[in-house]
């Protein structure tokens, strides 16, 4: 490969935004705004960008691009001179709005409305590579006790030695077109007997959204696969930029705070449903197909408490204790965080056989019923039920929905106690004991989201084969105790 070095790129972004807010009487506050976000396309300064148009089948460089075209990009490829550069999206106009009114000295209703530009990666614009870049491959052979390839000239000078890959590429849409991401909100808090409540509905609708599908495959069917067969043969992939994905998102929440004396507690409750177009993308004939959130879990209920224990100076016991009494047993805080939610969702899948004829290898099973055993069943070595599952009939992809299955959930307590000691009037030190899975709850499933062997035609389908890692955001790992000094001043 002669590889392109000390490359250069550049994006602009722009994203100017009024708003204000506006007291329309004693109860009732408006706020309003409007953002404009201009993003536009990233190009490389060296001007060797290129683009597929799939109408054609023609790959599309710049005119200086043209000369700079490896030798070895393969002949039966047609490459054609232009702009290979999408226009930027010009009509990113987000508006926002959003009101409170106070229905009485203990009850609020707000409610809002915004939309977002969706966020595409500049690097997910930003072709690389492609006719300019080509990885070959040179097999050394003897004739007559003589090497084809020695050192220190390793590559030789005739290139139609070097074996060249099968050819992939990007096509882009002409026009850049950013989804919008709308979000929406009511929500009701109110003081009831010292309890803070909150309870909220909260909706999210995206469309427009870009999403990378392979549309270089044949049509499934019960024929051999050939490599002619390829809709846009000489390519063995097409990666094309769709922007036509959307996304729903519904939740309820509620929230209760209270504080009684040194004690606090902070729970909330949410639950939600996600769902999204893009994500089953095996056979692009058939992509207006649903599926859920991975990483989205139905109910999430964390809990946290914070209690300054009532013994030592300036509390409510021991207050006027000996200096060390109060060292031994006075000044302490315990602060707990649990986390208790449902489990993730995660796909059937089948490997090593293409039933669809497509030259693709393993996806979605057949669903012939619902895989998921109940609770009471459910065990690390057998989740879920891979008989309700069976590997496609020829000349077809799978029917089973994308994240059907459930994963396990997330039952996980931990606890901190801390101190702070006064040395000096400026130095101070802070002791904390801190143990986090307290009880210890195993939490099986390596990976994000977590779950076991998924592959209804491999052995022990169903069968978790690690557990989680303590880096995860719940830190469900085995239990870990921990001991710190921190001196501050």
């Amino acid at each position: 490969m002669n590889p392109l070095i000390n490359r250069y790129s550049t994006q602009d972004q722009l994203s100017p935004f009024v708003s204000d807010t506006f007291k329309v009487s004693q109860k009732l506050t408006l706020e309003f705004g409007l953002r404009w976000d201009f993003y536009s396309v990233p190009t490389y300064k060296d001007g060797l960008m290129y683009n597929l148009n799939p109408t054609t089948n023609q790959v599309i460089v710049s005119q200086k691009g043209l000369s700079a075209i490896s030798p070895l990009y393969p002949s039966n490829i047609n490459v054609v001179a232009g702009n290979p550069v999408p226009s930027p999206d010009l009509h990113n106009l987000r508006p926002r709005v959003s009101a409170a009114y106070r229905l009485n000295d203990k009850t609020v209703i707000r409610g809002g409305y915004g939309e977002f530009t969706e966020s595409f990666g500049w690097d997910s614009w930003l072709n690389s590579g492609g006719p300019y870049q080509i990885s070959q491959t040179y097999t050394n052979t003897i004739t007559n006790g003589v090497p084809l390839l020695t050192f220190p000239n390793a590559f030789p000078s005739n290139l139609s030695l070097a074996a060249i890959p099968n050819q992939s590429i990007i096509a882009y849409p002409q026009h850049q077109d950013f989804g919008a991401i709308r979000q929406y909100n009511v929500t009701l808090e109110r003081e009831w007997h010292n309890f803070g409540l909150r309870a909220s509905y909260i909706g999210t609708r995206g469309s427009g959204l870009n999403y990378g599908v392979n549309v270089d495959v044949p049509m499934p069917s019960t024929t051999p696969f050939t490599a002619s067969e390829y809709p846009f043969f000489p390519f063995t992939g097409v990666t094309e930029y769709r922007q036509d994905g959307q996304l729903r998102y519904n939740s309820s929440q509620l929230e209760l705070q209270r504080r009684i004396g040194s004690f606090t507690i902070d729970a909330h409750w949410t639950w939600s449903n996600t769902m999204y177009n893009y994500g089953i993308l095996e056979n692009p004939y058939n992509l207006d197909r649903w599926e859920r959130d991975p990483y989205a879990r139905r109910q999430y209920f964390p809990i946290s408490t914070s209690w300054a224990i009532p013994f030592g100076h300036g509390r409510s016991h021991l207050a006027n204790s000996s200096g060390v009494v109060d060292a031994l047993a006075g000044g302490w805080n315990l602060q707990t965080i649990s986390t208790l939610a449902s489990g993730t969702y995660f796909s059937p899948t089948f490997t090593g056989t293409n039933p669809s004829n497509t030259n693709t290898s393993g996806g979605l099973p057949d669903c012939l019923a619902n895989g998921n055993l109940p609770s009471g069943k459910r065990t690390w070595n057998q989740w879920f039920n891979p008989a309700a599952f069976a590997i496609p009939q020829p000349g077809q992809f799978g029917n089973c929905g994308g994240d059907t299955l459930v994963g396990p959930g997330i039952y996980v307590l931990h606890a901190s106690l801390s101190k702070d000691f006064h040395i000096t009037e400026r130095l101070k030190a802070t002791l904390t004991g801190q143990v986090s899975n307290v009880l210890n709850h195993p939490s099986m499933g390596d990976g994000t989201p977590p779950t076991p062997n998924t592959a209804i035609n491999q052995p022990n389908p169903g069968q978790f084969t690690a557990e989680e890692p303590y880096y995860n955001p719940e830190r469900q790992g085995a239990r870990q105790v921990g001991l710190k000094l921190r001196l501050a001043w």
